[in-house]
């Protein structure tokens, strides 16, 4: 089975939901009663299985249970914690030809395995493809690596001090007569 480079980027694109998964929150207790809570962006490697090719894509997981994946197309679904260190998701590309026209549907289903400081995972996916009736096209699946996008902060000092919300008086200017 050969897979168009559409269905591949669009792959990438759940694998990287995949990878947002694993962006749990760093200060969530893992016991607590409203279970692992979810948050945060990811990059994600996708590697579909009988091949070596790695797809690269984004994905961002709420602390409510949805997953927005970037790639090639955008995605939107769910997650949900299955342990301490376990998490399943499911995202739903729209498919579209090469004139911008939908096409289908692809929905991703995956389950990732976190590592203890919530900074990497890995696990399996599988996604299936559907045409516009919803029949089943095609079917692959594969692997994907996660790691959380940490924030960096600049360390350029500014070159002036901040500035001020001017006075609004002094910054706006009169009306004219006639305007």
């Amino acid at each position: 089975m050969q897979i168009k480079p559409k269905l591949i980027f669009i792959l990438a694109a759940s694998i990287a939901a995949c990878g947002v998964l694993v962006a749990a929150n760093l200060n969530s207790t893992p016991d607590s009663a409203e279970g692992q809570p979810l948050q945060g962006s990811w990059i994600v490697d996708v590697t579909v299985a009988g091949s070596s090719q790695v797809i690269k894509a984004l994905l961002t997981c709420t602390p409510n249970g949805e997953v927005v994946a970037t790639a090639a197309s955008s995605g939107h679904g769910g997650w949900i914690r299955l342990g301490s260190d376990e998490f399943s998701l499911t995202v739903v590309y729209l498919r579209r030809d090469d004139k911008g026209e939908v096409i289908g549907t692809s929905t991703m289903s995956s389950n990732l395995r976190v590592n203890q400081s919530f900074t990497a995972g890995r696990g399996r996916f599988e996604t299936k493809v559907f045409d516009l009736n919803g029949n089943l096209v095609d079917t692959f699946s594969g692997s994907a690596q996660a790691k959380r996008i940490e924030v960096k902060p600049f360390q350029k000092p500014l070159d002036q001090a901040p500035r001020t919300r001017p006075n609004e008086e002094e910054s706006t200017p009169p009306i004219e007569k006639g305007a």
